[in-house]
């Protein structure tokens, strides 16, 4: 008789045990997390809006004050004479080429026709304008094309004749599209613009130093 089947089970392979260094090593790595770039920061100066002119004329609007203090006989009493115009003109280039006020002498007046006059025909009778060249705009900050105010100095050099004086400017700027405007305040001595210190029998005292004040108004041409 053939030999009785034997009914063998199957083989079972035990699972092995997991040590914790065998799921340390099969576990996914996680990638470390990227890198944030840092922005840059924008730049704090310009020279001019992105899509804008860059040239402004000066004109109509600006105006010119010289104030002096003085004393006049018969009275003891000292006082600011005044003296001011608005024939100025000239160009505002924030593009860096220089930028230029001219102002007509004899076109400024007081409250007397003899000081006009002293002016007009004695202090400046061959020189009949003033010439204020900045050779570069500084840079400007982004605020002031956002017609905020801006504040600082300005270094420029006066002509009359063939005297050219340096002068710096406390200026305070505001643009507002397709105008600037620029008010500017500094002193001079006559000395310093080589000018005889003006003299008539009515004065009695005369300062040495002038405060002048100007208030430019260019527009896009």
């Amino acid at each position: 008789m053939p030999p009785a089947a034997t009914s063998a089970a199957p083989a079972t392979t035990a699972p092995q045990a997991t040590t914790p260094a065998t799921a340390a090593a099969s576990a996914p790595t996680a990638a470390p997390p990227a890198e944030t770039p840092t922005p840059e920061p924008s730049p704090t100066n310009t020279s001019a809006p992105a899509n804008g002119s860059q040239t402004f004329i000066i004109g109509e609007g600006s105006t010119v004050t010289f104030t002096v203090e003085e004393e006049l006989n018969p009275s003891p009493i000292r006082f600011d004479a005044v003296i001011s115009g608005s024939q100025l003109s000239g160009a505002a280039n924030l593009d860096g080429q220089p930028s230029i006020v001219n102002l007509n002498l004899h076109s400024l007046t007081s409250d007397q026709t003899y000081r006009d006059r002293y002016i007009r025909d004695r202090m400046f009778r061959n020189t009949p304008e003033a010439i204020f060249t900045v050779d570069r705009l500084p840079d400007l900050p982004q605020t002031f094309f956002n017609g905020q105010e801006t504040n600082g100095e300005l270094t420029g050099s006066l002509q009359i004749g063939e005297a050219i004086t340096p002068m710096i400017f406390q200026i305070t700027a505001r643009h507002d599209g397709d105008t600037i405007n620029i008010l500017g305040r500094a002193e001079f001595t006559w000395q310093q613009l080589g000018l005889e210190k003006p003299t008539a029998r009515s004065v009695v005292y005369l300062a040495d130093e002038v405060e002048v004040q100007v208030l430019l108004i260019a527009r896009a041409p």
